[in-house]
């Protein structure tokens, strides 16, 4: 009975992290319908994005070891009641500011699951290959969001499926999820000292000071170019190809952040300093290209193609690093580092777009893009100087599951 807990519990847990962020990319699809409808502005549309990294901020700061003292399970079914309200959100969409609000909910159940739900997943693979966690969370992000803003748009623009129609469906299938979870293993002992783990605290296994720092300039450079296109992706088909529909912004959207889970199954492949230096070196390269896709021959293709090379190389980079960390950390740090991973992530990404939306009104895109260029060569420049020689080695004594 025990075994068959566990296999239901990784289908409920790695389908929990997919679902979660196919519900936060829905809406990304149908930002060129409500700019039309709306009025959105290219400063808003920053901000929208901008909350939805701020709500992410806020459970990892204060929530991140909140299931090893509920458990991972009843964790994850409170995460997945949270984004059914993200959703209901958008269900009811009459102005900016529901935007911004259902953003800001999506964004606290995506937190919350880049720790909680992370960290069941990687609980329930102890029996697989060491890769497996580590590629399953780094690429359920990217891939729930792609398939999330692909089928919206698709279904709202091409098949005449009602936005509100389509987001009840997204709201029955996170209680799918949810039931599978009532029947999932728990993998931890609940802990007392709740009250105590809402203080902010980071944590990172021993050892690791240097790598997780060149890890962070690829998390924060590439995260921030995903939230720059999360906001402008609409924006990017309708100025470049004169198209509203939101499947071609889904498309603009999905180029970058789809071939990101094809990059982590390969980044097993590659020494962790290989692939960060080899993989940011890459993807800052066709960053350079992306703008220049924009600002010099005004191609979509083009953007697109260089965006497809970039979110493989993204891949490659993050999961390397990701699957070093968690192969140096404990059971009971799992939670945690997670937490610090994307906590990094997604603050360091925040901090760019609630600039942008500070005072881009409207400015072009491609300026725009141009900062986000700059920002990424310099990051290159110091992860370059981190990976230049070998991280320390952790004991085997300090990575043993507790």
């Amino acid at each position: 009975m025990a075994d068959i807990k566990t296999r239901i519990g990784f289908v409920a847990a790695v389908g929990s992290l997919v679902i979660l962020y196919f519900a936060s990319g829905s809406p990304i699809s149908l930002y060129s319908m409500w700019q039309e409808e709306l009025g959105l502005t290219h400063a808003q549309l920053s901000m929208a994005s901008m909350w939805y990294l701020l709500g992410t901020v806020i459970p990892l700061l204060f929530l991140p070891r909140i299931s090893d003292h509920l458990g991972r399970r009843p964790a994850t079914i409170m995460i997945l009641l949270v984004s059914m309200c993200g959703v209901v959100t958008f269900m009811m969409v009459d102005s900016p500011e529901m935007i911004m609000l259902g953003r800001l909910v999506q964004g606290i159940a995506s937190g919350l699951g880049s720790s909680t739900v992370a960290a069941y997943v990687v609980d329930l693979s102890s029996d697989l290959p060491r890769w497996v966690g580590p590629m399953i969370t780094s690429s359920a992000p990217t891939l729930g969001l792609s398939i999330g803003a692909f089928v919206s748009g698709g279904l709202v623009s091409h098949a005449g499926v009602p936005s509100a129609s389509y987001f009840e469906a997204v709201i029955v299938l996170v209680a799918i999820f949810l039931v599978l979870v009532l029947f999932s293993k728990e993998t931890v002992s609940r802990a007392p000292g709740l009250m105590r783990s809402l203080v902010p605290k980071f944590t990172l296994p021993a050892r690791s000071g240097r790598l997780f720092a060149a890890c962070a300039m690829i998390f924060v450079g590439t995260w921030a170019v995903g939230g720059f296109s999360q906001s402008f992706s609409a924006t990017i088909a309708y100025e470049y190809l004169g198209s509203t529909d939101a499947l071609v912004a889904a498309v603009v959207f999905t180029s970058l952040l789809l071939p990101n889970a094809v990059g982590s199954y390969f980044a097993k492949r590659f020494e962790v300093r290989q692939a960060q230096m080899w993989g940011m070196g890459a993807y800052v390269a066709c960053a350079a290209l992306m703008w220049a896709s924009l600002a010099m021959f005004h191609s979509l293709l083009l953007f697109c193609t260089f965006s497809v090379v970039a979110g493989f190389a993204q891949g490659i980079a993050f999961a390397a690093g990701v699957t070093e960390l968690m192969g140096r950390a404990t059971k009971a740090q799992r939670a945690g580092t997670f937490s610090t991973i994307y906590l990094m992530s997604y603050g360091g990404s925040a901090i760019p777009n609630l600039m942008v939306g500070m005072v881009a009104g409207n400015t072009p895109v491609e300026t725009i893009f141009s900062w986000y260029v700059i920002m990424l060569a310099a990051m290159f420049v110091v992860l370059a100087v981190l990976a230049s020689r070998p991280y320390p080695k952790a004991e085997a004594s300090e990575v043993l599951a507790s």
